[in-house]
């Protein structure tokens, strides 16, 4: 099963200040949808630090927010962020390695460096599946 807001806060107990901010939780939902696990995972795959799949994505979902109650520019809560890509990717066997730089052409206005991943499938529990399928007309 994917992670749930709920499931995050309760792993990571320094992240309890978040517990019941929506905008945190709507940060969440929104890096743990199916099209940004998998381009996380792509760039993990590559060597890449995983948040540079979606960073762009991510910032520009945040400055759309309504006066946010989350503050990327703040130091802790962009380590809140990656605590939350960490929560997410671990049902799919994926294990922080090492902090790394984005590629130049993904790096953001508010992040620039993320954890790199590996993957280890002996712990995973979910796993992405992609697949060519013939459309039917």
């Amino acid at each position: 099963m994917k992670e749930t807001y709920s499931g995050f806060i309760t792993d990571n107990k320094n992240c309890s200040g978040f517990e019941f901010n929506t905008d945190a939780n709507r940060i969440f939902d929104f890096l743990n949808q199916d099209e940004l696990i998998i381009k996380m995972a792509e760039y993990a795959d590559q060597g890449k630090p995983a948040l540079a799949g979606c960073v762009l994505e991510l910032e520009q979902f945040y400055e759309e927010m309504d006066n946010p109650t989350i503050d990327f520019s703040d130091g802790f809560t962009r380590t809140v962020v990656g605590r939350m890509i960490k929560s997410i990717l671990k049902p799919f066997g994926y294990q922080v390695e090492k902090q790394k730089d984005f590629p130049k052409n993904r790096k953001g206005k508010y992040f620039v460096s993320a954890s790199c991943y590996k993957l280890d499938t002996s712990e995973a529990t979910m796993r992405i599946v992609k697949k060519i399928e013939e459309i039917e007309t």
